[in-house]
């Protein structure tokens, strides 16, 4: 399903150094180092921006959670491996551009997250379709 094109690198985060922090213990994992891997992925940042973008008022996480699902397994919904996705994606969409709006949102599709942050791209205008 996912190629080898779209789990490399997305070319704007390769100067991304991710900040762990209190979670280091959890990112110096195998799966802690493979989450970055994927979530820097060129299908995961598209998915992620398309989703801040579609949606600004819903947390993006559900639109990472099959490729997680493909890539790392159940591991990857264990809370510790939730809170290091979370720091991950803040991190990784403020390098992008992007800014952190809330956090704590509820979650409302199905999902393995129950809450995540909102995020917003300030120079991103929708545009309605004619």
């Amino acid at each position: 399903m996912f190629d080898q094109i779209s789990l490399s690198r997305d070319p704007k985060l390769t100067q991304l150094v991710f900040e762990s922090s209190n979670l280091r213990p959890v990112y110096d994992t195998e799966n802690g180092k493979k989450l970055f891997e994927v979530l820097t992925s060129r299908h995961a940042v598209s998915a992620l921006m398309g989703a801040i973008c579609a949606a600004p008022s819903k947390p993006p996480m559900p639109a990472v959670q099959s490729l997680l699902e493909d890539q790392i397994g159940d591991a990857a919904f264990e809370n510790p491996m939730k809170q290091l996705t979370g720091r991950m994606i803040r991190q990784i969409v403020e390098e992008l551009g992007g800014r952190h709006v809330r956090r704590g949102v509820p979650i409302t599709v199905t999902c393995r997250y129950t809450k995540g942050s909102i995020y917003e791209f300030p120079n991103f205008t929708r545009r309605a379709l004619s």
